[in-house]
């Protein structure tokens, strides 16, 4: 009997007030989990539950203990992940985190190739803000990370690798009735400097790039509307509900009723993968980052 079952025992207990109810969620029978949670009080010396026939009831040390057991049950499969982590390149796990806007198209031609050639690794996705995903990998949470623009902790010095796999020129798209929509022309940021804008929210990579170019050419945005959703920025946009800053040449932003106008300079975002940078070597993971880099990378 491991201590992580008798403690995830103890805590569906605590949480169903019912040995019958508890032992068919664990899928173990009632006997088994009254054994699990005797053990369990045995070594800490105390009950744990007050107990009237099937029912239990947390007692003062069962409640002071819930916390506990929870931090230390997090811990345990922690440390399961990174072990995990370090086996079979072909049954191991990867977590890999994505920006929303690579979610319709980047992610899953990935991952349809890679499962074509690893059908059997273990891929567990998160879906964030780019600062959210980034900070994910920095901190452990994840082993790679696709998004866009570059953060900063990948530039020279920085703790996360990076590669770059796809750069995409970016535009101000306007709905088709308004003055500014003239198709083909590129056009200065500086120019909607009086318009309402349909903005993604803080912290998500095409948000970051409108407030750098904001802060650039001095012009006060008004934001009437913030979204995680690029799809619901050119939506809107195509509403009449203002204009926004977006990608060129994504095949699934192709907005109807709107015209995109490339701006001038030319702004680009660059797409790409980061990773903790030395990270203790993982065959899972070390494998999906070649796969990808040698899939994708762009000169």
């Amino acid at each position: 009997m491991s201590l992580s079952s008798e403690l995830q025992s103890f805590l569906v207990g605590a949480e169903l007030q019912h040995l019958s109810d508890a032992a068919r969620e664990l899928a173990i029978s009632q006997p088994t989990l009254s054994r699990r949670i005797a053990k369990l009080e045995k070594e800490l010396g105390s009950e744990l539950f007050d107990r009237t026939g099937r029912g239990i009831h947390l007692n003062q040390r069962g409640e002071a203990y819930v916390p506990h057991a929870r931090a230390a049950l997090a811990e345990l499969e922690a440390g399961r992940t990174k072990v995990r982590r370090l086996m079979d390149p072909e049954r191991g796990t990867v977590r890999l985190d994505f920006i929303h806007s690579l979610g319709t198209w980047m992610v899953p031609d990935i991952l349809r190739a890679h499962r074509q050639a690893h059908p059997h690794l273990d891929i567990k996705l998160h879906q964030g803000p780019a600062q959210e995903v980034s900070n994910r990998v920095l901190y452990d949470q994840a082993d790679i990370a696709l998004v866009g623009p570059r953060p900063e902790e990948s530039r020279e010095g920085g703790e996360l690798g990076w590669c770059r796999l796809h750069r995409q020129r970016l535009a101000l798209a306007f709905p088709e009735e308004h003055p500014l929509a003239i198709e083909g022309e590129e056009i200065h940021f500086s120019e909607i400097a009086s318009e309402n804008v349909v903005a993604m929210l803080p912290g998500y990579g095409t948000r970051i790039m409108l407030d750098k170019l904001s802060a650039e050419y001095d012009v006060r945005l008004r934001i009437v509307f913030e979204s995680m959703e690029l799809t619901t920025v050119s939506g809107l946009v195509t509403a009449g509900l203002g204009v926004a800053l977006l990608p060129l040449d994504d095949p699934y932003l192709l907005p109807h009723r709107a015209v995109l106008r490339p701006l001038t300079p030319a702004v680009y975002r660059d797409l790409g993968m980061v990773w903790r940078q030395g990270a203790a070597p993982a065959p899972p993971v070390d494998g999906f980052r070649e796969f990808v880099q040698s899939r994708l990378a762009a000169a």
